[in-house]
């Protein structure tokens, strides 16, 4: 199957999003695979995948939680997650009533801006099917500098663009990062993206978003339960497509 190749994005007043946006696929949702067991540390070769996870129900967020990892902030617009060992973070950061329409690569280009990072550089793009209520997504390999130094990771990007009678209204959306320091990113690479994928706002105003009202206790585990099945198709093919395009 052949793919187009997409244009390099340019921000204006900033630099290029990436030097090589390169690989662009739409994946098609398939039957959901069970999720396996999944790191604590990164203290040996492949930063200690195999050992098991827990799922915690926090004030805002229902999420995966790694033994020997733990929450460093919860609010109603992030969640962040670091290993035992500091080499390795989730951050999940989400706003609402943006007045410009975003593709979910310049969203996610502004969410990291916004958390601190510096160097940011796209090396691929892949486009998924989105995550309930957002109509755009996209999964970008990446490169940042964060206080701990240089990073390598892979960003999970949602938007929803909001017209109000066929009137551009607003853009809403979530951005999961998952990095690592890039000596031990390898270890990570293969299980720690679907544990950030994982990750589903149980509020009743995701990242001050105002797109429904409080839910029964039912209808939240409904969405939790839906945001996994998602979370795994989702993760699933993105693995089937690399292996596929890696083959010579």
């Amino acid at each position: 199957m052949q793919f187009r190749r997409r244009k390099f994005l340019q921000l204006a007043g900033a630099a290029p999003l990436s030097a090589a946006l390169a690989t662009v696929a739409l994946l098609i949702p398939t039957s959901g695979v069970l999720l396996g067991s999944f790191a604590a540390d990164c203290g040996d070769s492949n930063c200690g995948a195999g050992q098991a996870i827990t799922f915690r129900q926090g004030p805002n967020f229902n999420h995966a939680l790694p033994a020997g990892w733990s929450v460093l902030e919860e609010n109603n617009t992030m969640l962040r997650l670091q290993s035992g060992d500091q080499s390795a973070e989730i951050s999940v950061a989400g706003i609402g009533g943006l007045k410009q329409q975003l593709t979910p690569e310049v969203f996610a280009f502004q969410r990291m801006a916004a958390l601190g990072l510096t160097g940011v550089r796209f090396t691929s793009v892949v486009y998924i099917i989105p995550m309930a209520a957002y109509d755009g997504a996209a999964v970008m390999d990446v490169t940042y500098t964060a206080p701990a130094g240089r990073m390598h990771g892979l960003v999970i990007s949602n938007v929803a663009t909001i017209y109000n009678r066929n009137v551009f209204d607003r853009t809403d959306g979530v951005m999961a990062l998952v990095g690592a320091k890039e000596r031990v990113w390898d270890g990570y690479a293969k299980w720690l993206p679907e544990v950030a994928l994982q990750a589903v706002h149980t509020g009743p105003n995701p990242f001050d978003a105002p797109r429904r009202d409080a839910e029964p206790a039912s209808q939240a585990d409904h969405i939790v339960s839906a945001h996994r099945d998602w979370a795994k198709r989702t993760w699933d093919e993105l693995v089937v497509y690399r292996a596929k395009s890696q083959q010579p």
